[in-house]
């Protein structure tokens, strides 16, 4: 007897094959049957009345790994249907603890942590954690190279000794032992800024042995994004391994159309024989830290380095004017810095004591309400609130956006956390609108993807990057991770002004063949796994 049979179906099973009518029945926490299961016995019949029955979305790239523990039940997440969230992106991760720099940890995720108990020192320590709590969907694991960094050699601006580069490799491989699935960088964020390409490389290629990949935020998303990418590729080329491109973009004026060339890079690599996809948000505006707009040299020895520089007048009025010279219409732009718009820099949350009737508020309204300019109030904030303080910034191209999304190696990811409307701040939001404000605005609205290629993004081709083989299909013997949607309806509330709002349209999502969502309402069903690094 079946467990349960979803009837009346509109079947996209993750292929991108064209949708077709059908039942799916699911035993034993997998698909048993799919097709035409009139008179099939089972302990539930849920009639789904035409509604789409997809795999479970997969998010590639999160932070959730800083806020699970808070919100356990994943609901902005699950509640679009994604069921498999993949952590530990952008070089930040709550592991490898190191007891005399776990303070330094902490100060490198400020911006993330919700509040961790900081009870591990490696990545088996933290899963076993995760597996305490009432997880509503599955989780599998990065090591960032940021974290492995801090470890070894806390937040100094140098290469590493020969000495602590073993380290960090070795570092690196008891994550992969314990079931981590990559290595991920953050190469705009000091420590992991700080490595040089051939230490990138020294550590993607520990992952050779174990099947593993190497994910990358790359050192430039504005001027170098071109550069950038070609660092990315390099490092997955000669340590031969798979890459991973996060958040693919191009960020600034100046720089939107250059994803015809990034793409066309992609392209080539993968012709080579190179496996390198992307992923991709459904948003102009990214989120990051507001000390991600500082000069590299100002932030050698992290946060208190960059304190101690800005409490020195002169190293305060240098780093002003770098600021200054990095804003788009500046005569002499800097090169390699991040982007300063001011005008395009929402202040998302500052940490507590720093004054939260600045969220919501640009660069440029905070300034005039201050009587100073932008480049001092960024300076300010970052003084009070160290690397606590996130930032909306609005610096994407809509046709670029499209453009990225049609690639057919370009995933979709949300780059969010886990949250709840209980959480503060005006967060970005793709935490709780990635998925269904693709497949309700860029699929029903304005038809830049078939509903079936939009499915297959979100589903089979992530899980193929997961090595997750019996994931991301519709298929006889595949896990029964699962959501139903009405495709007429389904979209994304969550706004920029008010973010912390459910998406519409999700009916059911099923998870390890539990239903964890069941007409928009939470089950309670702690149905979610810690999905380990399936072996090479």
């Amino acid at each position: 007897m079946l467990d349960i049979v979803f009837r009346s179906a509109r079947i996209v099973d993750g292929t991108g094959n064209p949708w077709s009518p059908g039942d799916v029945g699911v035993e034993g926490g997998r698909i048993s049957r799919v097709g035409d299961l009139t008179g099939a016995a089972a302990r539930r019949v849920v009639d789904l009345d035409g509604r789409v029955l997809a795999p479970g979305f997969i998010d590639l790239h999160t932070h959730a790994d800083f806020t699970l523990p808070v919100f356990p039940r994943a609901e902005a997440m699950v509640r679009q249907g994604v069921t498999t969230l993949v952590l530990g992106n952008c070089g930040f991760s709550p592991f490898p603890v190191v007891p005399e720099r776990l303070e330094m940890l902490r100060a490198y995720v400020a911006a993330f942590d919700a509040g961790l108990p900081w009870s591990w020192v490696d990545a088996a320590g933290f899963m076993a954690h995760l597996e305490t709590l009432p997880l509503a969907c599955n989780v599998a694991l990065q090591v960032g190279q940021g974290a492995v960094r801090v470890a070894a050699m806390g937040f100094d601006d140098r290469p590493p000794s020969a000495a602590e580069l073993d380290f960090m490799r070795r570092l690196v491989a008891e994550a992969f032992e314990q079931g981590v699935v990559a290595l991920s960088t953050g190469l705009i964020y000091p420590p992991s800024s700080f490595a040089a390409t051939d230490e990138l490389i020294a550590l993607a290629e520990v992952g050779r042995r174990y099947g593993a990949f190497y994910s990358s935020h790359v050192r430039g998303e504005g001027d170098m994004l071109v550069e950038a990418i070609g660092e990315a590729l390099e490092v997955g080329r000669r340590a031969a391994v798979p890459i991973q491109l996060s958040h693919h973009k191009a960020s600034g004026k100046r720089n939107w159309g250059r994803v015809e060339t990034t793409l066309a890079m992609i392209d080539k690599a993968r012709a080579d024989g190179h496996d390198v996809l992307a992923d991709q948000y459904p948003y102009t505006a990214s989120s990051t830290t507001l000390a991600a707009i500082m000069p590299r040299w100002a932030m050698d020895g992290g946060i208190d380095g960059m304190r101690s520089r800005l409490a020195d007048p002169a190293a305060r009025r240098r780093i002003r004017d770098e600021l200054m010279r990095a804003h788009p219409d500046h005569p002499a732009p800097a090169r390699g810095m991040r982007e300063f718009d001011p005008g395009a820099i929402m202040i998302a949350s500052v940490p507590d004591g720093v004054g939260r009737s600045c969220e919501g508020l640009l660069l440029t309204e905070l300034a005039a309400r201050f009587g100073e300019d932008p480049a001092e109030t960024a300076l300010g904030l970052l003084e009070r609130g160290g690397g606590g303080v996130q930032i909306v910034a609005f610096t994407m191209s809509e046709d670029d956006v499209r453009r990225v999304m049609r690639h057919p190696a370009v995933a979709v990811a949300s780059d969010g956390w886990t949250l709840s409307p209980a959480a503060g701040g005006r967060p970005h939001p793709r935490s709780y609108g990635t998925f269904v404000r693709v497949l309700g605005k860029y699929v029903r609205e304005d038809r830049v993807l078939s509903l079936e290629e939009a499915i297959r993004k979100m589903t089979s081709l992530p899980a193929h990057r997961l090595r997750s083989y019996d994931r991301g299909l519709i298929r006889p013997g595949c896990t029964a991770d699962l959501v139903a949607f009405d495709p007429a309806h389904v979209a994304d509330r969550s706004t920029f002004e008010a973010p912390h709002q459910f998406c519409e349209g999700v009916s059911h999502v099923i998870v390890n063949g539990q239903i964890v969502i069941e007409m928009g309402r939470d089950t309670g069903a702690r149905a979610g796994r810690v999905l380990r690094r399936a072996p090479a």
